[in-house]
């Protein structure tokens, strides 16, 4: 049985900062300073690869699991670290361990209970947005919010403030109008924290909820459409697994039954936002009712609103390639939104209607399908026929799910030099996972020839080198 989200995060996620061994004299001390910024690593899971981020500042660290839904809160809390050990607020074993830098953006780190993780430092990742978190996936982005005269002027302050990217601004400014119960704020407050573009330590992604209730309940349009997207997000994040664009196993009952709750409450906060002519609204519900997620299929309903998102989005509009985005390929979208809601046979009924007709979308989903064994049995096989037809197409989906067959030996003999070409090929059209999957493997590389070259300098230091420690007379030392 899969183990709960809540244990794989603490148990593989709040391993925070960790080194290697025990604390060492000649260490610097007071190196809390050292962490703050963003973390990436990628650690093995049911044979797939989970990436994880943590961002350090002086409040502390937040740690994010990176889904096909952006990246999820894992757990927040307090850090220091100093002379080679580190202490958390987190559960144990993660509450406290040994670290070691192998260079200022590399730090190798191992918990209380011995688990070690090299973690490497993203420099292009800026401290605020280092765990923003996409909309809702299916669903075409927000755009930039737009001021209005009617508002009063620090609100419309605060939308400047966030429109170029100001986040301390807009956040001070639209939690000072939201504590104040203005609903444009209180959306404010609630999308920044939704796609944690909040500043550091002024709040966690579930308290969008509150704030997000608070504005729709006063009839506010972007309250309302950003809560469906927070229910529909969190429903797929329920119903989507773990692991990042690869499920392990169809959910319990119980876990399904409560994400249905989640796309129900997004569909009627959706319904809300488009008789108010919200046109994400729209385009979100469309998708939802042509799958039948969250509530019944409506073909006729979903086209409707589809039109209307085209008349409503031509030029002058708010976002004007809301129409392309929204509705260019809506079977391809419903089977999208059915696959990730866990409605696993009805996507894939979909999926083998437009794959007899080429559909390199749809071909992708049935090799994504038999390679996990979701939905159906798992087959390997018939999964490589599907991936190589869609690769063929050059889909990006397909070359990642291909690269995990040829990285990980399943039902081809492992290339790992083809799986990265694979994965490189894929992030080079914009797949994530891809782009994770690549530079998994190359830190993986590079960890090793660091470790090589870790146990030279342990061995001319006249030491023996046991994994990252180096010991001599049954004392650990420094090699370097």
């Amino acid at each position: 049985m899969m183990p709960t989200r809540r244990a794989i995060w603490w148990s593989c996620v709040a391993l925070v900062a960790a080194a290697i061994g025990l604390p060492r004299a000649a260490h610097a001390g007071g190196d809390t300073a050292r962490f703050y910024g963003t973390w990436n690593t990628s650690i093995p899971y049911n044979d797939q690869t989970v990436t994880l981020v943590s961002v350090h500042d002086s409040k502390g660290y937040r740690n994010y699991v990176v889904l096909a839904t952006g990246n999820t809160p894992a757990g927040d809390g307090t850090f220091s670290a100093a002379n080679g050990t580190y202490r958390t607020s987190a559960d144990k074993p993660n509450d406290s361990g040994t670290y070691r830098f192998i260079d200022d953006n590399t730090v190798v780190c191992t918990n209380a209970a011995g688990q070690t993780v090299t973690w490497k430092r993203d420099k292009s990742v800026p401290l605020n947005a280092a765990a923003a978190q996409p909309a809702a996936p299916s669903a075409p982005p927000a755009a930039a919010l737009a001021p209005d005269p009617s508002l009063p002027p620090e609100i419309n302050e605060a939308i400047a403030a966030f429109n170029r990217k100001d986040y301390n601004t807009a956040w001070r400014d639209f939690m000072a109008g939201a504590q104040k119960g203005n609903s444009e704020a209180q959306a404010g407050v609630g999308a920044m924290l939704f796609t944690h573009l909040n500043p550091p330590g002024t709040g966690y992604y579930a308290q969008c909820e509150k704030w997000l209730l608070a504005s729709a309940n006063q009839g506010n349009t972007k309250g309302m459409s950003f809560l469906g997207k927070y229910y529909y997000a969190t429903g797929v994040a329920i119903a989507g697994g773990i692991n990042p664009g690869v499920n392990t196993a169809p959910i319990p009952p119980a876990l399904q039954k409560q994400a249905e709750g989640r796309f129900a409450l997004a569909r009627q906060w959706f319904e809300r936002a488009a008789a108010k002519n919200d046109g994400y609204a729209m385009a979100n519900l469309a998708i939802m009712l042509d799958a039948g997620v969250g509530g019944p299929v409506d073909a006729a309903r979903a086209a409707q609103l589809r039109d209307q998102v085209k008349r409503n989005s031509g030029p002058g509009s708010t976002d004007p390639d809301l129409a392309k985005r929204a509705t260019g390929d809506p079977e391809n979208l419903a089977t999208a939104a059915a696959w990730q809601s866990g409605h696993y046979a009805d996507a894939l009924q979909k999926a083998r209607a437009r794959a007899a007709n080429g559909d390199a979308s749809a071909e992708a989903l049935l090799g994504r399908a038999y390679y996990e064994g979701v939905g159906v049995t798992r087959d390997y096989p018939t999964a490589l026929t599907w991936l190589n037809k869609a690769v063929a197409q050059n889909n990006a989906d397909a070359m990642f799910i291909l690269g995990l067959m040829y990285e990980w030996n399943r039902g081809v003999s492992q290339d790992l030099k083809k799986a990265l070409a694979l994965f490189d090929q894929a992030a080079s059209m914009g797949q994530r996972y891809g782009e994770m999957e690549a530079k998994g493997m190359r830190m993986e590389g590079t960890a090793a020839a660091q470790q090589a070259r870790y146990a030279a300098a342990c061995q001319r230091a006249g030491g023996i080198a046991d994994g990252p420690l180096c010991s001599r007379g049954g004392m650990e030392i420094d090699p370097y």
